[in-house]
């Protein structure tokens, strides 16, 4: 079921995401010597944008009734592409490659939020246990994941201790505001087709900034 609204978000979020990725590639092939995405708009924009993609995954589940079979599914569907961006980055850029990064984060935390998206009180309990506990430090992978320890060396770094609040903040909002009743951005065109294919497009816009970044560098020797 797709719902304009959503989709027009997704791609608001999505053009703001490019726009700052145009720049912050370019630094990760700099090595970080350069700094351009940390301008304080180009930055905003970057912000602005994964909170919102997440937000409206978050969302999806709270408002959708979906088998934890079919989220399973599609957790599954972004972690083939989370692991192709991984495998890339690591080719390219060994010191800097994606570990854990927002595609990672989706497909797990969408899934283990499916399991109380049933429940508003339980929703609830589990971000004020998010927020409120803290995790001790148990072993490099669990750390990577959940966020603890020493932050990871990563170009795209989403922990769970940090972003899964947003995440079931989205879920919340799923579960008690049904969007199609604000009439808000309830448009169909070039945005909305670029929201019902944003996964597809972040790879894509992803893996041609970081071939072309690549290539231009190694051109300049």
């Amino acid at each position: 079921m797709r719902i304009n609204t959503i989709d027009n978000l997704r791609g608001i979020a999505f053009i703001l995401m490019v726009f700052q990725h145009i720049f912050y590639f370019y630094d990760v092939s700099m090595n970080y010597t350069t700094s351009y995405s940390l301008i304080n708009f180009i930055d905003l924009s970057g912000l602005i944008s994964r909170t919102l993609f997440i937000l409206l995954a978050g969302y999806m589940i709270g408002y959708k009734e979906t088998s934890i079979e079919k989220r399973a599914k599609r957790s599954g569907e972004i972690l083939l592409h989370a692991m192709l961006l991984t495998m890339l980055t690591y080719f390219l850029y060994p010191d800097y490659f994606i570990r854990f990064g927002i595609l990672h984060f989706l497909a797990v935390g969408t899934l283990l939020i499916s399991f109380v998206a049933p429940y508003k009180i339980v929703t609830i309990i589990a971000l004020l246990i998010i927020l409120l506990i803290k995790v001790p430090s148990l072993n490099p992978f669990f750390d990577l994941i959940i966020g603890t320890g020493t932050p990871s060396n990563s170009m795209d770094y989403f922990p769970l201790k940090t972003w899964l609040p947003v995440l079931l903040i989205g879920l919340i909002i799923g579960q008690n505001l049904d969007v199609n009743k604000l009439g808000l951005l309830d448009f169909n065109n070039l945005i909305t087709d670029i929201g019902k294919n944003s996964l597809n497009l972040y790879t894509t816009h992803v893996i041609i900034l970081l071939v072309f970044y690549k290539l231009l560098n190694k051109n300049k020797i």
